[in-house]
């Protein structure tokens, strides 16, 4: 295989799956991160770690080179302009004659514009790169697990044995893991004949709060309940991560989302995997794997009925 692919936030946890399926691909990897000294482990596995920026076009062209494939996922957070960010990218791969880009949205595209910043600069985004020329796939997963991760759900979750999520306890969601998305991704950029499409990406299963639950307390071995928090409250714990900025655009993107019809986070996963055949974790594997993380031990697959 032996292709160069150049890979955006591969020091994060949504990229460093995709740089690490590469490698076990057979693909040669070249990685631009911020700070060298902290992304030891992916040199160790075998990637090109060099130094740049999305917000510096010419670090943007210098890591591009030579580059037959990239994967491109933005910065959630850091501040600056994201669509400035992927224009840099975007212009960097055309000059390249990179053969093929695999676009990482981080989250849904509205089908239209809802006039809030955080959700329709996807909008543009998608919009750009079509315009570009420079062939391309876009993925679309909706909610990642690693989002249970946060500090809106661990403190509780491991003291109160409550699972809190600013979404009602009914609507389902298609969780998705960070580490599927990785296979997605790796899947995609060996599909240049998929060029022009786009995927919407969920997990193997679309759950309402209570059934999440479900799979929490069939994970961990102890009594999990669901408790929908509010847009406002959720807001509040970002914004003192990101500031107050940040924290309104959340508020206003998750109340926009309340107001979605109750399905709007369920993805039908059949065509994708026709097309991007790859296995998916369920939501009770994920929390086992992560069961330290969530205050004990998992509970053995005997006793937790662990789904097959």
């Amino acid at each position: 295989m032996n292709e160069l692919v150049l890979t955006y936030g591969a020091g994060g946890t949504q990229g460093a799956p995709v740089a690490h399926g590469l490698l076990a691909a057979g693909y040669r990897v070249r990685a631009l991160v911020r700070d060298v000294q902290k992304n030891r482990a992916l040199q160790e596995a075998g990637a090109e770690v060099v130094a740049g920026d999305l917000a510096d076009p010419e670090s943007v062209r210098r890591a591009t080179e030579g580059v037959e494939r990239v994967f491109l996922m933005l910065p959630f957070t850091g501040g600056g302009n994201p669509l400035d960010y992927a224009h840099n990218a975007i212009s960097a791969a055309r000059e390249a004659g990179v053969k093929l880009l695999v676009l990482n949205t981080s989250g849904q595209t509205p089908r239209q514009s809802t006039g809030l910043p955080m959700l329709d600069y996807r909008i543009h985004l998608e919009q750009g790169l079509r315009e570009s020329g420079v062939p391309s796939i876009v993925l679309r997963p909706y909610a990642y697990m690693e989002n249970l991760l946060g500090p809106w759900v661990l403190p509780r979750l491991q003291q109160e044995g409550v699972l809190a999520y600013p979404t009602e306890a009914e609507r389902p969601i298609s969780w998705i893991a960070a580490q599927d998305l990785g296979r997605f991704a790796v899947a995609a950029l060996g599909r240049p004949e998929l060029a022009g499409q786009a995927f919407d990406l969920g997990g193997p299963q679309a759950l309402t709060g209570p059934e999440m639950a479900q799979a929490f307390t069939r994970a961990l071995g102890r009594d999990i309940r669901y408790q929908a928090i509010s847009p406002e409250e959720f807001g509040a714990i970002m914004g003192r991560m990101m500031g107050p900025e940040a924290e309104a655009g959340i508020v206003a993107a998750y109340r926009a989302s309340a107001a979605a019809p109750l399905d709007a986070m369920v993805v039908d996963m059949a065509g994708v995997l026709g097309a991007l055949p790859v296995p998916q974790t369920p939501l009770e594997d994920w929390v086992r794997q992560h069961a330290a993380l969530f205050g004990g031990a998992p509970a053995p697959a005997s006793a937790a009925g662990a789904a097959g």
